[in-house]
């Protein structure tokens, strides 16, 4: 992990309407790079209130929806948005399931920095707030790739996240260890390489991969309930 040069709190410069989730920040002393992170109030409405520890979001007692998906792949984030996320509205806000997220790099490389990033914020129990920004604003990414300024960035816009705990953990190894454990269990079941989901209830284990609808998982809830 390449280590940063300037602290987040030299890089936000401010937070501009947070009702519309919005936040400008510069990076860097010449040639300054805006990234502008949007739907931090989409993502606190779709999250707030519903229970969060390390990687799960619901109450403990619902069925379990372990989630495999990658932060960092463009398509991945439009299934977020489109399966996961209605979801999350819904039958986890309700009590009926929780969800567990697992990162699962889909390109080269086995750990991703934005799995690592993830896997720092799930520490203070923020981790589905970070991604969910995270895969929201992939449009900002700059060419190069994910960048430790889009890392911070996004930290930055993260509702109750506490930065400087952040900024501590992404360099350790508890993050990196957390997020090569989620590849290891996802080679473990043999997933293919789009994002899966496996669902566990009192009446079974069901393995859904090839990215599954949100009626394929809603049906697999209630034959495992």
């Amino acid at each position: 992990m390449p280590r940063r040069w300037i602290p987040i709190s030299l890089l936000t410069i401010g937070v501009v309407g947070v009702l519309a989730g919005l936040v400008s920040i510069a990076i860097g002393e010449e040639n300054p790079q805006l990234i502008r992170v949007d739907e931090t109030g989409e993502v606190q409405q779709l999250t707030g209130g519903i229970r969060q520890l390390d990687e799960r979001l619901g109450d403990d007692d619902a069925v379990s929806l372990t989630l495999f998906n990658d932060v960092q792949c463009p398509r991945c984030a439009d299934y977020q948005a489109e399966v996961i996320d209605p979801l999350i509205g819904e039958e986890v806000r309700q009590g009926e399931a929780k969800i567990n997220f697992r990162n699962f790099p889909l390109g080269l490389k086995p750990v991703t920095l934005g799995a690592i990033a993830v896997a720092a914020a799930q520490q203070q129990d923020r981790g589905w707030q970070y991604l969910e920004l995270f895969m929201r604003n992939l449009d900002q990414v700059p060419e190069r790739g994910v960048s430790q300024e889009y890392l911070d960035a996004i930290a930055a816009a993260t509702p109750k996240m506490d930065t400087a705990l952040w900024e501590q953990a992404l360099p350790g190894d508890q993050a990196r260890e957390s997020a090569e454990e989620d590849v290891e269990l996802a080679t473990e079941l043999r997933l293919s390489a789009d994002p899966a989901v496996i669902v566990e209830g009192a009446q079974g284990f069901e393995k859904l991969e090839e990215a599954p609808s949100l009626a394929e998982l809603r049906a697999a809830i209630d034959r495992v309930r």
